[in-house]
């Protein structure tokens, strides 16, 4: 019962840390995903399972928060969590480098995704702007390895 507790605190928290941090502390468009750093570090400590739940809920999250392309960010992230699932039998990603990398690639693969989703199905591409193309990916890093921190110092792996 208190692993689920948390689970659920874990997931409202990190929807509400996303929602305050792009209202007051995003600019120009950079600001870190949290939601996406998060799925890909349940995804690396728990599996491909764990982290497409909660990247899928995550995910139809951000697609009620923005109007347009309703479902696309629950399929990047439940994508996201499968692939770095699948990356975790050959890639130690228990280790911050690895980690880090692999969040770096996958921000941009969540960002061409997201442009290719929109390309296909509103005739545009969804462009997030070049300042947050080449700043969140670092913010991405930074995040992923402050949570990862806090994950293996709790003892959870």
């Amino acid at each position: 019962m208190i692993a689920f507790l948390r689970a659920v605190a874990l997931f409202v928290g990190a929807m509400l840390l996303q929602w305050w941090w792009n209202t007051h502390l995003a600019y120009w468009g950079a600001a870190p995903q949290f939601l996406l750093a998060l799925t890909i570090l349940i995804a690396a400590r728990r599996g491909a399972v764990p982290g497409m739940l909660a990247g899928f809920g995550w995910g139809l999250y951000l697609d009620v928060a923005r109007a347009e392309l309703f479902g696309a960010s629950a399929l990047i992230l439940t994508l996201a969590a499968y692939f770095i699932g699948v990356a975790r039998r050959q890639i130690d990603l228990r280790a911050n480098g690895p980690l880090a990398a692999t969040t770096f690639l996958f921000t941009w693969a969540g960002f061409m995704g997201l442009g290719l989703l929109g390309l296909i199905f509103t005739k545009s591409f969804e462009w997030c702007g070049w300042v947050a193309a080449l700043l969140t990916p670092f913010l991405n890093v930074a995040a992923v390895s402050v949570a990862a921190l806090f994950w293996d110092a709790r003892g959870e792996r």
